[in-house]
This record gives structure tokens, C-alpha cells and sequence, in this order.
């Protein structure tokens, strides 16, 4: 049955959250206060969104997002009517 809810509920409760992840309340508690799991507030009650937690777990428990590195502009690039 808790498959069942996993499947198809997108945005996970706190309680939902702990048996997903099969961890204490107050260690997700400890988490969110560290920034180090991703959440989101809808009100005043944190969610969590299970493809989000399922990423975060994939990359270790890692809430840094590795983004590439932007391009750097020649300096001897001509703009306009150079």
C-alpha cells in the first residue's frame, strides 16, 4: 500500500518523507535546518517532491547542483557597428 502512495503522490509530507527514506523525524528536522536536503513550503508545512528526494539520493545526498560553466566572451569580438 505505502508503494502505492509513493507512486503517485508528487509532493511527500514530512511523515511520508521519513518512512520513504526510512529515517527519524528528527533527523529529516536536522536536515532541512542544514540545508541539506531539498524541500519546499506550501504554507507553512514543508514538502518534499519525490523525483527531487529521488535525484538527491542518486547524487549521494548532494543539494549542490553542478551547473556548467558559462562561456567567456573574446575580448577581440566586434559588437555592433565596430
Amino acid at each position: 500500500m505505502k508503494d502505492f502512495i509513493y507512486i503517485y503522490t508528487k509532493h511527500l509530507t514530512v511523515k511520508l518523507t521519513c518512512d520513504y527514506l526510512k529515517i527519524s523525524r528528527s533527523t529529516l528536522s536536522e536536515w532541512m535546518k542544514n540545508g541539506k536536503i531539498p524541500f519546499s513550503k506550501i504554507g507553512r508545512s514543508p514538502r518534499f517532491d519525490r523525483d527531487e528526494l529521488d535525484i538527491w539520493i542518486k547524487t549521494g545526498g548532494s543539494t549542490i547542483i553542478e551547473l556548467p560553466s558559462l562561456p567567456t566572451l573574446n575580448s577581440k569580438a566586434k559588437y555592433g557597428n565596430n
